[in-house]
């Protein structure tokens, strides 16, 4: 097993068409992306290191968004974060590219969640469904008690 090396350093020479470069479409993105939560750009400095990451870059040549299916997060810095790949090499992901018109364009960076955070999210969900359940059932309660107060009323009136 070899230790961690940069990538850009040790003689790597990128293949033509690589793996990444086959996922370049929305249902390869969507299903590499399954089990992964988009990390809000406010909070990219609280990543935990060691976590799995995949992110969504602005390609400067082709003028659109480019899928990286990324690795494991060894540091955050202000620019850019470093990242250990296959075969534990390491390169960095931008965490803004600038445009040729001098605006930027933010990387959209996403996290694998763990089992406690797919647990909370399933609770989460659990509970939207469950008060969607209760408010439902709380307006025909209502519907059903006003419907019985109409016919007690008619009652009376037939009684008179």
């Amino acid at each position: 097993m070899s230790g961690i090396h940069r990538l850009s350093v040790d003689g790597f020479e990128r293949p033509k068409i690589t793996y990444t470069d086959t996922l370049q479409n929305k249902a390869a993105i969507q299903q590499k992306l399954d089990g992964f939560v988009e990390v809000p750009e406010e909070e990219i400095d609280n990543l935990d290191e060691g976590s799995f990451i995949r992110y969504l870059k602005y390609d400067t040549k082709t003028k659109r968004e480019k899928f990286v299916t990324g690795g494991v997060l060894l540091r955050v810095y202000p620019k850019f974060l470093v990242i250990k790949g296959k075969g534990d090499g390491t390169f960095s992901a931008q965490r803004f590219i600038e445009k040729k018109d001098g605006t930027f364009y933010p990387t959209r960076f996403f996290k694998k969640l763990n089992n406690e955070e797919k647990l909370k999210m399933q609770l989460i969900e659990m509970q939207k469904k469950a008060n969607e359940i209760i408010t439902e059932l709380e307006e025909t309660i209502e519907k059903q008690q006003s419907e019985i107060n109409e016919l007690k009323n008619y009652i009376r009136k037939g009684k008179k």
